[in-house]
């Protein structure tokens, strides 16, 4: 595997368009969109054949999974699932302790902050530019609030040996397990405008994940 990192932290992408409350719920009830691309065929990636461009998470988002996801969970009246997905689209990827890692952050705010506290493993996403709506939903609403999966249209599948779901329209799918955290502390902020991240000094909650298991488009081999 590549040795690389970039700097980054975790944040939610605004929709370009936002929904009003009025059509919150019907938004949240609507029927996957047509024409979504499904089953990717996506093949196991050795980790020394895992190759990953970083500013993917710039240009084209992650979507983050945490929880625990069964089949047929999906099913049923809302209530608040015990798995969630978040667009996130500033992370870092690379090497550290001998291990192949993403870092990501989360506000205790978040409904995937408890998640990622209670369980071990997570799943980050890339999607066919196509499904940028989709994550652009996911990133701006809460799953404490609807069935915001349904609503994007997406497909959640059980992962490979972690307990958050993948996704069957994924072209890349990267399992990681937990290895570190730390709350991010204002007094260490070098640049003065990194405080302006945090209006409400809600300050995220930072993630290093070892890479366990990676799936993908042919693409994403080197």
């Amino acid at each position: 595997m590549k040795n690389f990192s970039i700097p980054g932290v975790f944040c939610e992408t605004k929709p370009s368009t936002e929904p009003s409350k009025d059509n919150f719920a019907a938004t949240l009830t609507r029927t996957p969109t047509p024409g979504y691309p499904i089953h990717m065929g996506l093949h196991t990636i050795a980790l020394d054949r895992f190759k990953f461009d970083p500013m993917i998470i710039k240009n084209r988002w992650l979507l983050l999974a945490a929880g625990d996801f069964k089949p047929g969970q999906a099913k049923g009246a809302f209530k608040p699932k015990p798995y969630n997905a978040m667009t996130i689209s500033w992370a870092s990827v690379g090497q550290i302790w001998n291990k192949p890692f993403f870092q990501i952050v989360v506000r205790p705010s978040r409904y995937t902050y408890g998640l990622l506290e209670k369980h071990d493993g997570f799943t980050l996403s890339v999607f066919p530019a196509a499904l940028k709506p989709a994550l652009n939903l996911l990133g701006s609403r809460s799953g404490r609030d609807g069935d915001k999966i349904a609503a994007s249209g997406l497909h959640p599948i059980a992962s490979k040996l972690v307990s958050a779901p993948s996704f069957e329209e994924a072209e890349l799918v990267v399992e990681c397990r937990k290895i570190y955290w730390q709350d991010i502390d204002p007094r260490h902020f070098l640049d003065p405008s990194v405080e302006e991240h945090y209006p409400k000094s809600d300050y995220h909650r930072l993630y290093f994940g070892e890479i366990l298991a990676v799936q993908g488009v042919d693409a994403y081999r080197a």
